[in-house]
């Protein structure tokens, strides 16, 4: 990835995640500058739509490339904190140049969200679904696929507590 970025990187590039990502990222910092006027709420939703496409995509397309790296425990760590927070830092920089008023309450919704969003895409595109580029699974195949994968995902924790206790 780090040789050939352009080949290992954008083929793969994550629409399904960066469109996910613009839609919550971007309705997030609306709300936390709404009170600052329509006008700059507006304005830091669009600069924010804009970013969470790139963001979400390269989050999506670097969790694909890594979704067999081991171990598994320094992959989850580098792409459900690592990535999400660098992520979070070039976003405080982008809106800050774009001097939208209200950042805070914006830039941690939307880290919580990027964190719990690349640890689910992560999961799901080791169960073979959300996947971009030559291996891209279908919207269709992703609808089939997602009910199952989410109840695993949100099984993990539970099963691991049992699994200590029995």
């Amino acid at each position: 990835m780090l040789r050939n970025p352009i080949k290992t990187i954008v083929p793969p590039w994550s629409w399904k995640a960066a469109a996910c990502s613009a839609v919550v990222r971007a309705l997030a910092f609306f709300v936390a500058n709404v009170r600052s006027g329509h006008s700059a709420a507006t304005k830091a939703m669009l600069v924010e739509a804009v970013y969470a496409v790139f963001a979400g995509g390269l989050i999506g397309a670097v969790s694909q490339q890594l979704r067999r790296a081991k171990p598994l425990w320094a992959t989850a760590i580098l792409i459900c904190l690592g990535l999400p927070g660098l992520m979070t830092l070039a976003q405080a920089g982008v809106h800050h140049l774009a001097k939208t008023p209200h950042q805070g309450a914006g830039l941690i919704t939307s880290l919580c969200f990027a964190a719990f969003a690349a640890a689910y895409s992560w999961f799901a595109m080791r169960q073979g679904a959300m996947l971009g580029g030559r291996e891209a699974t279908t919207v269709w195949h992703d609808v089939q696929s997602l009910p199952r994968i989410s109840v695993d995902f949100f099984l993990i924790a539970p099963r691991k507590m049992w699994a200590l206790f029995r």
